[in-house]
């Protein structure tokens, strides 16, 4: 799997959770870094496997969460995901 570049070390930081388990939650780490380096935004990401806990049930996850609301589930395009961080600049 090849990765994104880094934004810069002053870009803005977004803090978020993701959780799932396996490839799915794999593939969202991907396209939430890509998506983060085209947005030239910085993630502080948490990775929760117990998604259980978080009241959510396998069929949401992939899911990201902010502040322990749900924005994501499934799968989005990775240009959904960079026009959602543009917006919270």
């Amino acid at each position: 799997m090849t990765s994104c570049a880094a934004p810069p070390a002053n870009a803005p930081v977004i803090h978020l959770t993701l959780a799932g388990s396996g490839e799915p939650l794999l593939r969202m780490e991907k396209r939430l870094s890509c998506a983060a380096t085209s947005a030239g935004v910085r993630l502080e990401l948490e990775i929760r496997k117990d998604y259980e806990v978080l009241e959510l049930v396998p069929s949401d996850t992939p899911a990201v969460l902010q502040q322990g609301r749900v924005v994501f589930k499934g799968l989005p395009r990775t240009e959904e995901i960079e026009a959602w961080l543009k917006q919270r600049l």
